[in-house]
């Protein structure tokens, strides 16, 4: 008969607890290290090849710097620069934090280079910051579009900076059309409008991930765009993962990400 005793669990059994809460403690801490001080800096750079048509470009795509003070991800980002001799560089936004050093700022910017010159436009840090962003991108020679176009040389390429979540391209058609904006939330409005190419950041693609869950959080004006690829109609946009990060300085499987994107396009004669 059962006297309503239970029974103890074998040694071995509770060996085994044991020893999965002592794996799960000793691991925290671990993946709280890997996250703070080593996949924050691992910089990835990954490489497209896109469009169709018999001329190309190629784009290298900075985005979320979020710079203080020079470091080890600036370092790699002007060797990622020397390595791959880009077309273009465009920079789209939040390339400071509240205390960066405007002269150090500047000097980084001076060292970028490309055959068709430097594109920028302005994130929401930039909006917090003020104008001293505006200065430095000058005196380096950066090309700030802030609700503009500029034809790019005689590549027959437009190059159109939009500045804030409510902003709108003009409608155009005839060149291939390049936008740039902090914000992926105006792809839409952007396809309708004939922007043929966008590139976003903004959203440090959650910036923490987690296997099957995808980004933990994403900013305001992020929508339904994450990291990576997006497409209305003939309208293509990419959303990078950035540099630096904000708010805290953690990354789980989210490496901070330069994008080199070769572009072809036009029609053939």
């Amino acid at each position: 008969m059962h006297d309503g005793s239970c029974t103890a669990p074998s040694p071995p059994r509770r060996r085994w607890k044991r020893g999965v809460v002592i794996g799960l403690l000793a691991l925290g801490p671990i993946l709280l290290f890997y996250a703070w001080a080593i996949e924050p800096y691992w910089i990835e750079v990954t490489r497209h090849d896109v469009g169709e048509g018999p001329r190309d470009v190629v784009i290298l795509h900075l985005t979320d710097l979020h710079f203080s003070e020079p470091g080890s991800r600036e370092r790699r980002v002007l060797e990622i620069l020397a390595e791959t001799k880009p077309d273009l560089i465009v920079i789209t936004g939040d390339s400071i934090l509240r205390d960066y050093n405007q002269a150090a700022f500047t000097e980084f910017l001076s060292q970028l280079h490309a055959t068709l010159g430097i594109y920028a436009c302005l994130g929401n840090w930039e909006d917090w910051v003020g104008p001293s962003v505006t200065e430095c991108y000058r005196r380096a020679g950066v090309r700030l579009l802030d609700e503009s176009t500029e034809i790019v040389d005689d590549r027959g390429i437009e190059m159109i900076g939009l500045s804030s979540p409510r902003s709108s391209p003009p409608a155009a058609k005839g060149r291939f059309r390049i936008a740039l904006c902090h914000y992926p939330i105006v792809f839409p409005d952007a396809a309708k409008k004939g922007v043929d190419l966008l590139f976003a950041g903004h959203t440090h693609g959650g910036q923490v991930r987690l296997p099957f869950i995808g980004a933990l959080h994403t900013p305001y004006a992020s929508g339904p765009y994450e990291a990576g690829w997006y497409q209305e109609g003939a309208a293509r946009m990419y959303v990078s993962r950035g540099v630096g990060t904000s708010i805290f300085g953690l990354r789980f499987l989210c490496r901070p990400e330069v994008a080199v994107v070769r572009v072809r396009y036009g029609r053939a004669p």
